[in-house]
């Protein structure tokens, strides 16, 4: 099934992208008609439905080991993607959304053979009007932070997703470290890309329920979900992994004090630890014992053909045996729009580490990376990035430099 689903994305999307890049007027009336054909509406207009989809394809060429979420020993990795989006609109407060994706895992690799699921669904309630208050239940992306609103390949100038979102720490989630010793040499050795843990794992999907709304120049938001931010996707989805622990709390405040600034702050605070660790603990000890704190300022800037984001972020974990170890990871990113068609994008990327408890020694390796891009539009449903990644740790280097990405992105 999983190879079927690979060549069959692979196929479907190089059908796509024929059809897509063509600037005859018979190519673009096709792709015009069968977007019409995507939605619908009721008579009276009380159910409105409308299926999009948007497929991308992605060739990494990295430094072995390959740094973050990408999941290969090759020097080259190709990635397609389909992806497809369904909302129902019920009347004027009620709304379904669905998200699924074919592809080779959730992080490039991390399923080779291909992989199909429901990355997102959810149901939303409208309870005021002007919108100041929304009930969301389902699974969906995090409300931390202001990276999982621009983490769909359309939407994010770059290619992959900025450091404390994508690098992996030695935090593991499905077993405890043996002793503070054993927890201390993880810094030494290339990310254990099967075990470790990112800050936030991507866009955090994870089940749960949300109120969220804006007043005025506000935004809230808050949530209760099934696992920690830095829980890996396949603990996301609550009708498969359950509630294996006291859910995580995340809440969001946003500020807008211009049209051209967005200011906010997050926190989130839950327990971390999968249930495959529990026979890794201390005696005595639970799941709930141990948990992931983190604290994000966000702020974002756009005027004219200028755009900048950013974000500073903490997070403290409680390690079994270890105690509570710190991480201040942060990013800054730029991105120039030269005309209509091209835009080139910089993003700097930076982790600070902290001391194991009762030593001298940080638990990993201060890293540095630079992310610079640019961007094509073809048309109104094409576009093409090209990025180079370098990174640098403090100290002797475990993993790769240097890394290359060509992605295409199509939507319908």
């Amino acid at each position: 099934m999983k190879h079927f689903a690979s060549r069959s994305v692979c196929g479907i999307f190089a059908l796509w992208i024929a059809l897509s890049c063509q600037s005859d007027a018979i190519a673009q009336d096709f792709l015009a008609a069968l977007d019409n054909k995507l939605s619908y509406a009721s008579a009276d207009g009380g159910v409105r439905a409308n299926l999009s989809l948007m497929g991308d394809l992605t060739l990494f060429a990295a430094d072995q080991p390959a740094q973050g979420l990408l999941f290969t020993t090759s020097d080259t990795f190709l990635a397609p993607r389909l992806s497809a989006f369904l909302d129902v609109q019920i009347g004027d407060r009620l709304l379904l959304h669905g998200q699924a994706r074919a592809d080779r895992g959730f992080d490039p690799g991390a399923e080779s053979s291909g992989d199909v699921r429901m990355d997102e669904y959810f149901l939303q309630y409208r309870a005021s009007s002007a919108g100041q208050l929304n009930l969301r239940a389902g699974k969906y992306a995090t409300v931390f932070g202001s990276w999982a609103p621009r983490s769909l390949a359309w939407e994010n100038p770059l290619i992959t997703a900025p450091g404390p979102y994508d690098t992996l720490i030695p935090i593991t989630s499905g077993a405890a470290p043996a002793s503070p010793a054993a927890f201390a040499t993880r810094r030494d050795v290339p990310a254990v890309k099967a075990t470790w843990s990112p800050i936030i794992w991507g866009a955090a999907y994870g089940t749960g329920a949300a109120v969220l709304g804006r007043i005025g120049d506000f935004e809230y938001a808050a949530e209760l979900k099934n696992v920690a931010l830095s829980s890996p996707p396949d603990t996301w989805d609550g009708l498969d992994y359950g509630f294996q622990s006291r859910p995580a709390t995340t809440l969001h405040l946003g500020y807008l004090p211009a049209p051209e600034w967005t200011l906010g702050a997050s926190v989130s605070r839950g327990p971390y630890l999968q249930d495959s660790a529990r026979a890794s603990l201390p005696g005595g000890a639970s799941l709930n014992d141990f948990y992931q704190t983190t604290w994000g300022l966000d702020a974002g800037y756009a005027h004219r053909d200028w755009q900048v984001w950013s974000e500073l972020i903490h997070a403290a974990f409680d390690v079994p045996r270890v105690g509570q170890v710190n991480v201040l990871s942060g990013y800054v990113e730029v991105r120039y729009k030269i005309n209509a068609e091209f835009w080139t994008v910089v993003r700097a990327n930076q982790s600070w580490f902290g001391d194991v408890p009762g030593s001298s020694t940080s638990w990993d390796r201060n890293m540095t990376s630079v992310d610079v891009g640019v961007g094509y539009r073809v048309n109104a449903r094409t576009q093409a990035k090209f990025q180079y990644g370098f990174s640098r740790e403090q100290g002797p280097q475990n993993e790769g430099n240097h890394l290359l990405a060509l992605q295409l992105v199509v939507r319908l």
